[in-house]
């Protein structure tokens, strides 16, 4: 018995998929949408994303010293 290369069964399963719905993105996305409420009792749902709170930018009143005065002298 010759053992099929997985590579070339998903291969083989996407062509069938997408023959049957004529290579139509949307109506493809339309079907996996399906297939997802079928079996939503066997998907696994990623945990909530958190938001964070971020604190307000604060501005600086001043610039920076600088070690040379605009004038030029040190």
């Amino acid at each position: 018995m010759k053992q099929e290369n997985p590579i070339e069964e998903i291969w083989r399963i996407r062509d069938q998929l997408g023959a049957e719905e004529d290579y139509d993105v949307h109506r493809l996305f339309e079907r996996l949408r399906r297939e997802q409420q079928n079996f939503a009792d066997r998907l696994v749902q990623p945990p909530s994303r958190r938001t964070t709170v971020r604190s307000p930018v604060t501005l600086r009143e001043e610039p920076p010293p600088y070690r040379n005065k605009p004038d030029g002298k040190a």
